[in-house]
């Protein structure tokens, strides 16, 4: 196919699309910087905002808004409410599946809160209940820390670069999921709260994996056959997170893309879709940008939101067909979310 074709075909394709985002920092990283939200407004600065989102064909992100801190959290969710209910012509909040329809044929932008760690919990399961109540609808169990108090995980997850034998020896140390963190995991199932195993430690992911009895998902991460940091999933990871009917999404961070001195590219990401559709097939898989939520100065593979468009034209030139593409991009995600928030 030509590339003008090609390229045609996609933009074409692509405003079809639903498009679901596993994770995005804009709101913590605006808070910790002590601005104003103004999500409304471009910013380029930031990797993400609304007019730019909703450019490039987003459909619902899952927007990051504490985990660590109670104060912090509360805060960080009443921002975001508050964002929404100032902007209904572009944004609505997403607490069941049918919402990120409403948001597509409606043309606005679905907003999915997330939590990135349980130390706010303090290890009561009535604050999960609580942010169940404020529109929280996934959370991971850590933020790499465990051991300490309030930590969900024995031992705090490595953020490096490993090879195979210093991963499988760095499993035989871990210590995975605490009493609580077992609790908060079938609590979550119960309540109707994505799992998400991001930043688990290995032995925190086979415990995760093992307990639930819902769908779980890596919001956003990669393939540690393509890229040997501690944060990629392992294929033995993979298929276990697949078996439970969950998916891996793969983000735009280029270090989990490419093992430095070697470049991530666009076509990377396409490498990692493509190893986990061949490992365990394409309803397993999906897209976590992780939209600023990286190092100052650090920009993602896919630059910024208003050119998701190439992602989708990468995967066309791979060879992709429409159908696999729309699952990739929120298909998957759709069917995931149906059996665990509803």
């Amino acid at each position: 196919m030509a590339r003008s074709v090609t390229r045609r075909h996609a933009e074409a394709l692509h405003e079809t699309l639903i498009l679901i985002d596993g994770h995005n920092d804009h709101f913590m990283l605006k808070f910790a910087r002590g601005e104003p939200y103004r999500f409304m407004k471009v910013h380029r600065r930031y990797h993400s905002d609304g007019p730019r989102l909703l450019k490039g064909g987003m459909t619902a992100s899952f927007f990051m808004v504490g985990g660590h801190a109670l104060d912090r959290s509360v805060a960080l969710i009443e921002r975001a409410h508050r964002e929404i209910e100032d902007h209904p012509e572009s944004l609505m909040l997403v607490t069941r599946t049918g919402d990120i329809r409403k948001a597509k044929r409606t043309g606005r932008l679905g907003v999915m809160l997330s939590w990135e760690s349980g130390l706010a919990l303090g290890n009561s399961l009535d604050v999960l209940h609580a942010a169940y109540r404020l529109g929280v609808r996934a959370s991971t169990l850590t933020h790499n820390e465990g051991g300490t108090a309030f930590a969900l995980q024995g031992t705090p997850s490595p953020f490096r670069y490993l090879t195979p034998r210093q991963r499988t020896a760095a499993r035989r140390t871990a210590k995975g999921l605490t009493a609580t963190g077992r609790d908060v995991v079938k609590e979550m199932n119960r309540m109707g709260m994505l799992v998400d195993v991001a930043h688990a430690n290995d032995a925190a992911v086979e415990d995760i994996v093992e307990l639930t009895s819902k769908p779980v998902v890596s919001t956003h991460g990669g393939v540690f056959a393509c890229c040997p940091h501690a944060r990629c999933s392992t294929d033995d990871q993979i298929r276990a997170i697949a078996a439970t009917g969950g998916l891996l999404s793969i983000a735009f961070y280029d270090g989990f893309i490419a093992k430095p001195p070697a470049k991530a590219t666009i076509d990377g990401i396409v490498d990692q879709i493509a190893h986990v559709a061949d490992l365990v097939g394409i309803d397993h898989v999906g897209i976590g940008t992780d939209f600023d939520g990286l190092s100052d100065g650090v920009w993602p593979v896919v630059r910024t939101a208003d050119r998701l468009p190439r992602l989708t034209e990468a995967m066309v030139r791979r060879g992709l067909s429409d159908a696999e593409i729309r699952k990739v991009w929120g298909g998957n995600y759709l069917r995931v979310l149906k059996a665990t928030i509803g």
